[in-house]
């Protein structure tokens, strides 16, 4: 399971390799991220074994988190939302954080927008996941044979393994204090209350299909600004 660091650097940095041989490291650092967010958003099961001992639901969801690791800026505005019906200075203090770290430039990794928002093709990463029996992708059908949704089970050799990856490599850490903030966001929410308000935003909305998501840095930004000024 070591490969799935393969390469693993911060997020959007490359090295001067041929694309050919940095597309594993791509794979690696998707799958990676992926488990992060499945062992973050999963629920415990009520009967667990070695096999599983949380799901994820849904497909969507996991997108729309996903979403909100690659665009930090999105998720500092959706931490400003909760701020101010919370008023819990740790929810500003972490924005700040984002910026000062200047996490847009050097965190962002693009998306491209499709029919039902936000999108990448995740399929190669999840297959690695199942490979290595980290987690497990089950297909939930209507009455009518369709295919309504897909959750995911995730091993106890998932949680271990994402555990070991934060001992032998301490940056990995980042990840998971990541999803312990965009799980405040997350949490009650579904896929597709997630993705209505990521469409709230005109430059996501307005993004013609297969283009690249763009940033609201400036505006995010001027929001911090505004609710310091009116807190000091």
């Amino acid at each position: 399971m070591d490969i799935l660091i393969e390469g693993e650097g911060p997020e959007g940095e490359t090295s001067p390799r041929s694309r050919a041989s940095r597309e594993p490291s791509y794979r690696h650092r998707d799958a990676l991220r992926l488990l992060f967010i499945l062992v973050a958003g999963g629920e415990d099961v009520a009967k667990p074994t070695e096999e599983a001992v949380k799901v994820f639901r849904a497909e969507k969801r996991l997108m729309a988190m996903d979403f909100l690791v690659r665009y930090p800026d999105y998720l500092g505005d959706a931490l400003l939302d909760l701020y101010e019906e919370t008023r819990e200075p740790e929810l500003l203090e972490a924005v700040q954080r984002i910026f000062l770290d200047d996490e847009p430039s050097v965190r962002m990794v693009r998306m491209v927008r499709w029919r039902h928002g936000a999108y990448q093709n995740v399929e190669d990463a999840l297959a690695m996941l199942s490979y290595y029996g980290l987690t497990r992708p089950m297909q939930l059908a209507g009455d009518d044979g369709k295919i309504r949704r897909y959750e995911y089970l995730i091993s106890s050799k998932a949680i271990s393994f994402l555990d070991r990856c934060i001992k032998d490599h301490p940056e990995l850490e980042w990840y998971r204090d990541r999803l312990a903030l965009i799980m405040r966001v997350a949490t009650g929410k579904s896929g597709s209350a997630l993705k209505e308000w990521q469409y709230e935003h005109p430059e996501y909305g307005n993004t013609i299909q297969g283009d690249v998501i763009p940033t609201i840095r400036e505006q995010v930004e001027q929001r911090l600004v505004k609710i310091i000024g009116l807190k000091s």
